[in-house]
C-alpha cells in the first residue's frame, strides 16, 4: 500500500522542526508535550537520533516523529486524543490488551482517548501522527449523526482501512501542509478544515459508527426535526417543554416524539439533556476566573446537580468538578 502514498506536501513538515535530540530525558519530556503523556523505554543501547517535525492547527496538531533506535513507548490512559498514526518509514508493534498490529509502510493504526496502548518500534521507524482532541471528534459525529453518540468513538486499526481511505486521508494531509506553509490567513479557515479533516476519518476510517454514518449519508432529515434541533440549541440555557417546541414546530407532541425516535434514536427529552450535558463540558473546560461548578449547571438550567452529575461521570468518565480542576485558566489560578 505504501508505494501508491501522495506524499508530495508533506515535505513541508521539514520546515517546522520542533526538536532533534539524542538525549532519552530530552526526548520523553518533548514528546510528553506535544504528542501524549507516556513512559519511555529504550530497546537497545544505540543513538536515539529522535526528530520531531509539526505543527498545530486549532485543538489539532500534525507531526512527522522519527526514531532511529528501537524503542517501546506505554500512553497513559489519561489522555484525551486521538492520534491517528500512518507509517513512513520501518515497523512498529501497536497494541491494546491482548491485540497487536504490526504496522509497516502505509498501514494506520489508531491511539484512542482513555485507552492504554503500548508502541515498539524497530530501527529508523518514521510516522506521520495527526493529533485530534476526542471533543472536536465527538462534535463532528454528533453534526453527522443529528444526535449524540453514546458510546465512545472506536476506530479499527490495521488493513480495515482501505487503500483509497488512507490516500484520501494522505492527499488531505498534504493539503493541509501546503496550506499551513502558503496561505498568510490559515487560521481564519482551519476551524472548517478541522472539521472537513474530521469528517473525512470518521467516514474512511471504520469504526463502531460506520454503518450509522453510511446510513445517515441516505437519510434527509425533515424540517421540523431540523427546526426543532436549532430551536433546542438557541434555547438550552431556559426551560424548554415539549408543546412550545411542537407548537415553534408545527407539528404534534406526537409527531414530534416520534421524529425524534425514528430519526435520532433518542426521545426530545434525552436529546435535550445530551446536549446540555456537552455544552456544560465545554463550560467548564473554558470557566474564567473563579466561577464555581454549580453557577455552570445553573447557568443551563440543571436544578438536579446530583442526577446530572452522575450522567455526566458516564459520559465523560469523570465529575464535572474534575473537569473544571483541569481547565487551565483554574490551574493558574490555583498554583497563583
Amino acid at each position: 500500500m505504501g508505494q501508491f502514498l501522495n506524499l508530495d506536501h508533506l515535505h513541508y513538515l521539514d520546515e517546522f522542526l520542533l526538536f532533534k535530540s539524542d538525549d532519552y530525558q530530552t526526548i520523553k519530556t518533548k514528546i510528553s508535550h506535544y504528542l501524549c503523556p507516556h513512559q519511555f523505554d529504550v530497546e537497545a543501547i544505540e543513538p536515539l537520533n529522535t526528530r520531531l517535525n509539526g505543527f498545530s492547527f486549532g485543538n489539532s496538531a500534525l507531526y512527522d516523529l522519527k526514531y532511529s533506535a528501537p524503542v517501546m513507548i506505554t500512553i497513559d490512559d489519561a489522555f484525551s486524543h486521538y492520534l491517528f498514526r500512518i507509517t513512513l518509514e520501518g515497523q512498529c508493534k501497536v497494541g491494546v490488551a491482548n491485540q497487536q498490529v504490526l504496522q509497516s509502510v502505509g498501514i494506520m493504526s489508531v491511539t484512542h482517548p482513555n485507552i492504554k496502548q503500548r508502541i515498539i518500534t524497530n530501527h529508523h521507524c518514521r510516522n506521520i501522527i495527526l493529533k485530534l482532541s476526542q471533543q472536536d471528534v465527538e462534535t463532528q459525529l454528533f453534526k453527522m449523526l443529528g444526535h449524540t453518540s453514546q458510546e465512545p468513538i472506536l476506530f479499527d486499526s490495521g488493513l480495515s482501512c482501505t487503500a483509497e481511505g488512507i490516500s484520501s486521508i494522505v492527499e488531505t494531509l498534504n493539503y493541509l501542509c501546503h496550506a499551513y506553509y502558503n496561505i498568510q490567513n490559515w487560521s481564519s479557515i482551519s476551524a472548517s478544515f478541522t472539521q472537513y479533516l474530521i469528517e473525512l476519518i470518521l467516514l474512511k476510517i471504520p469504526n463502531n459508527y460506520s454503518a450509522q454514518l453510511n446510513t445517515q449519508k441516505q437519510l434527509v432529515l425533515p424540517a421540523y426535526i431540523k427546526k426543532a434541533q436549532q430551536y433546542i440549541d438557541d434555547y438550552l440555557q431556559d426551560t424548554i417543554s415539549l408543546t412550545v417546541l411542537s407548537q415553534y414546530c408545527e407539528v404534534s407532541v406526537r409527531t414530534l416524539q416520534k421524529g425524534f425516535s425514528q430519526y435520532l434514536q433518542q426521545t426530545p427529552v434525552e436529546y435535550i439533556r445530551d446536549r446540555r450535558v456537552e455544552r456544560v463540558h465545554v463550560a467548564l473546560q473554558n470557566c474564567q476566573g473563579n466561577q464555581t461548578v454549580t453557577e455552570v449547571l445553573l447557568q443551563y438550567g440543571i436544578q438536579s446537580f446530583g442526577h446530572f452529575s452522575t450522567f455526566y461521570k458516564k459520559r465523560y468518565g469523570c465529575l464535572p468538578s474534575q473537569t473544571l480542576k483541569m481547565n487551565p485558566i483554574q490551574m493558574n489560578t490555583m498554583i497563583a
